[in-house]
């Protein structure tokens, strides 16, 4: 399982990055030219000015999964050393299981507006975010699976 710890702390490492350094495509107005915040009136110019210069900036959020996986494959590492092994693999299922409700409560705020069709929507982060859930959710699945398997091996060599 330390390995599977690496493994997903890698992905997640990568998905946070491919989050942070990704391009998006400035947002065209309504003639169909890139957006600069000139417009006719001062509210339209200070609305949509604003809304439309923040796809540019590069958010530190974004490599909230990269945070996730370096914890991730922190644990792994610790989790080569037979004497950490335990200990490390619960901090990691921990870790899991917070980026895990992390994703999944972030996810679940969009899901009416993805259903809906609503344009606000930033898809990609969207995306990213239940990425992210997944990745977690499923090296939890292992993670007790695993537990559950060192439990029973170990009280099969007690009883022997």
């Amino acid at each position: 399982m330390a390995k599977v710890a690496i493994i997903c702390g890698l992905l997640l490492i990568g998905l946070g990055l491919v989050g942070y350094m990704g391009h998006e495509p400035a947002k065209a107005s309504a003639d169909g030219v890139a957006a600069t915040g000139g417009t006719d009136s001062a509210a339209e110019s200070s609305s949509e000015g604003d809304a439309e210069e923040k796809p540019a900036k590069k958010s530190v959020t974004a490599l909230i999964p990269a945070f996730v996986g370096i914890l991730l494959a922190f644990f792994g590492a610790l989790a080569m050393k037979e004497s950490m092994r335990m200990h490390a693999m619960h901090g990691a299922a921990t870790v899991g299981l917070l980026g895990a409700l992390a994703g999944a409560g972030r996810g679940a705020m969009g899901l009416g507006k993805f259903f809906s069709g609503d344009p606000s929507l930033n898809q990609r982060s969207f995306l990213f975010v239940w990425l992210m859930a997944l990745i977690c959710g499923v090296f939890v699945f292992l993670c007790i699976q695993s537990f559950i398997a060192a439990r029973k091996q170990r009280e099969a060599e007690q009883a022997s």
